[in-house]
């Protein structure tokens, strides 16, 4: 879908004074991600969002990771690019659930799928020991619980209770090129991905950002969303949780 040159400049204008060439939205085009992308967006997200352990593990683990959420079917994943470019450039991308705990059940009781990540994760790993040994220090203990005899009880209950709550969207990533940024092209990722989720029925959207400098806390509170509490994960990083209530079915967006 070529987007209209009215709706990026209103979107432009509406954050800052554009920084990206003349005639840019003319070259602008939004559609839905597919499997050619994901060695693109892969790349993106290491570069662009290093924050928590995924990222560290490299690209080849975050595409496979990603792959997860262009075959569920409660994934989202839109890309926006450059046409005017060699081989359609990229310049942005989101990718999300429409129901988190739908897609996290999806993809557990997914076999090949987390064989891949799993086979995919040790390999990075055994090529990164810092990393590995920030997972054995960070992450083991909570990952021995998890399998335990008295977590997979207590992992029946909650799956139970999931099932009759109410449906949260989570946009997992958003990431635009620096050379793009300030443009509207995140903005429109954005509004996209919450017209979708909210036309599927998702009560609320939930994003995660750093509070630092690498994160987005300014984006989402210019969007409107509310911020939750800030807390500390196992990295060292501190990050903060945006919400934005939706509607319910048939919800869309008006930006």
């Amino acid at each position: 879908m070529r987007i209209p040159r009215g709706i990026i400049d209103d979107l432009r204008w509406s954050i800052v004074a554009p920084s990206t060439p003349e005639h840019a939205a003319d070259r602008l085009v939004l559609r839905p991600a597919e499997r050619e992308d994901l060695p693109a967006t892969s790349r993106a997200h290491v570069e662009l969002l290093p924050i928590g352990l995924f990222p560290s593990l490299g690209a080849r683990f975050v595409r496979r990771w990603h792959r997860t959420f262009l075959t569920s079917r409660y994934g989202v994943g839109m890309v926006v690019i450059d046409a005017a470019a060699p081989q359609d450039e990229i310049v942005g991308f989101v990718l999300g659930t429409a129901d988190h705990a739908g897609y996290t059940t999806e993809v557990a009781r997914d076999r090949r799928a987390m064989a891949s990540l799993a086979l995919a994760g040790l390999a990075a790993l055994l090529l990164r020991p810092r990393v590995a040994l920030r997972v054995v220090r960070t992450r083991f203990r909570p990952w021995a619980r998890r399998v335990s005899p008295r977590r997979a009880t207590v992992r029946t209950r909650e799956r139970a209770e999931s099932e009759s709550a109410p449906q949260v969207a989570v946009m997992t990533a958003l990431a635009v090129r620096p050379d793009w940024r300030k443009s509207g092209v995140g903005m429109l990722l954005a509004a996209r991905f919450v017209e979708l989720v909210g036309s599927t029925g998702a009560r609320w959207v939930e994003a995660q950002t750093s509070t630092g400098p690498l994160g987005a806390t300014g984006f989402y509170e210019r969007l409107g969303w509310d911020a939750g509490q800030a807390r500390p994960t196992p990295d060292g990083d501190t990050v903060r949780t945006y919400r934005l209530a939706l509607g319910g079915a048939g919800w869309t967006s008006t930006a």
